[in-house]
């Protein structure tokens, strides 16, 4: 369940940054605009997907390790639908959230 939630919030993201890459004609529409609207409402559903997991048992310990791996997919979505180019930064990033997961479940 955590990992659709953290897929929800990744392509909620995807959506919103969408949003604003284009030019709006005022403030009003920039905040009011259907790619925002679905996309926090997206991001309202994989919350409560993550809290409906919880409710179902799911350690805190194991909810949040998979809710980081939300950042990782974060960049590969962005470079699917966007283009942007994956650096070291951003690999050394997302080896760096991995290694501390792998960490964070060896203690």
């Amino acid at each position: 369940m955590f990992l659709i939630s953290c897929t929800i919030a990744a392509f909620a993201q995807m959506l919103l940054k969408k949003s604003a890459m284009e030019e709006h004609k005022n403030v009003l529409s920039q905040y009011l605009n259907w790619k925002v609207i679905i996309g926090y409402g997206m991001m309202f559903a994989g919350m409560l997907l993550g809290v409906v997991g919880y409710g179902h048992g799911v350690e805190v310990k194991s909810g949040s390790m998979m809710e980081t791996l939300g950042n990782v997919w974060v960049v590969i979505l962005s470079w699917l639908f966007f283009r942007e180019p994956i650096t070291k930064k951003k690999v050394l990033g997302n080896i760096l959230i991995i290694a501390g997961i792998i960490i964070f479940n060896l203690a």
